[in-house]
């Protein structure tokens, strides 16, 4: 094979080698669902030192996993020996697959993605986990446009069993089928969007959450709604989730949408302005102790109280009083199925059934009342 052969002479069936460039907490949880499927895999972080802990880090956990019996010693053996660390970009050049986990910022990766295409060999697949940015733009940054996808795994990657397969406007039916085989191989199941901002479950997502913003601008407590969800049927109300998943994070993601100045997103960046992101600096929405206890925040209610004084809400509160649970319920869950909706009269996914697929195992939905827009129709919210 040269550097001239096209995808149309060769293209990966199955892959069986994959990189991962970028260690952090999702590179390394991609590493690890990687391993399971049966490849062999390289990580290569441009920190010096980053993939080498990653790599400890992951053998670490594959003899967890032993020991508590969830995985056989001689496979933790067998995963371990089949992972190394590259300390060039230039040592992943013969894989069948890389995934890319750097950084949720457009032109950085795209810079990743020139060179990857420069450095990989002709047929070589290349997939980015990005949760919300523009593949086809990836895409465009390469000469092979055809064998690019996304592979947005959800956090934490190795344990949830979820993965959007991204079809961008190029990507050809071979690299789909190999990736969607690889999911399978993973122990996962695979819902295929199209390209669209935050695709599906991103998308959809920041509408319940926006929601939940707004009630607390109404005058409902952040505890009362995570509680009114959670007695709902889902595992985690939308501030603990945010809380887990960083508001500093979601704050970035927010700002480059043009969001900031949406109240209930003005009210994250609020929080995020006082250093809190949430799990990982002790205080978010709530105080996260080191027991693993949450209590309420009497800095949150005064961020809420000044912004309402400043006017800054989405929608005046109704006369009648606080908001009880039903109505939070309500209105949260009418925001998913709504934006499911539009999701789907978009294209960005093939059906109402994908939509409840990517809520249930994606995103803690309650399985028994079928998902989001199953449970939309029935209660006659949508």
């Amino acid at each position: 094979m040269t550097a001239a052969a096209t995808t149309d002479e060769c293209h990966v069936t199955r892959i069986e080698r994959a990189a991962v460039v970028g260690s952090g907490h999702m590179g390394r949880g991609i590493a690890l669902c990687l391993l399971r499927a049966g490849c062999d895999v390289v990580l290569f972080d441009n920190a010096t030192g980053r993939a080498a802990d990653a790599v400890i880090w992951i053998g670490r956990e594959l003899e967890r996993q032993a020991a508590q019996g969830t995985l056989s010693a001689d496979d933790a053996a067998t995963m371990s020996e089949r992972l190394r660390a590259a300390h060039e970009i230039d040592d992943i050049t013969d894989v069948d697959l890389v995934v890319e986990a750097i950084v949720e910022n457009l032109e950085a990766k795209r810079a990743l993605f020139a060179q990857l295409d420069g450095i990989v060999r002709p047929d070589t697949l290349l997939a980015t986990n990005t949760s919300t940015l523009d593949v086809n733009a990836l895409a465009e940054a390469t000469n092979r446009r055809a064998q690019v996808c996304g592979l947005h795994f959800f956090s934490p990657a190795h344990v949830q069993k979820l993965v959007e397969v991204i079809d961008a406007r190029h990507t050809s039916t071979h690299t789909l089928d190999a990736v969607l085989d690889l999911v399978v191989r993973m122990g996962k199941t695979a819902v295929v969007a199209q390209v669209g901002y935050g695709f599906i479950g991103n998308r959809v997502f920041d509408a319940y959450v926006l929601e939940a913003l707004n009630c607390a601008l109404e005058g409902a407590s952040t505890a009362q709604i995570d509680a009114a969800l959670e007695n709902f049927g889902f595992k985690m109300g939308p501030f603990r989730v945010m809380d887990l998943v960083g508001l500093d994070i979601l704050w970035h993601i927010r700002r480059e949408a043009g969001d900031a100045e949406e109240p209930g997103w003005a009210l994250l960046g609020d929080v995020v302005a006082r250093g809190d992101f949430g799990n990982k600096t002790g205080a978010g929405w709530f105080a996260h102790g080191e027991d693993r206890s949450v209590t309420e925040r009497a800095e949150i209610a005064e961020l809420i109280s000044a912004a309402q004084k400043a006017g800054r809400v989405a929608h005046v509160p109704a006369e009648s009083g606080p908001l009880d649970d039903h109505e939070i319920v309500t209105r949260c869950v009418g925001a998913l199925a709504a934006e499911g909706q539009r999701v789907v009269a978009d294209g960005i996914a093939a059906s109402a059934e994908d939509v409840d697929t990517v809520f249930v195992l994606g995103y803690g939905f309650p399985a028994d009342k079928g998902g989001p827009m199953t449970y939309g129709r029935a209660a006659g919210i949508i």
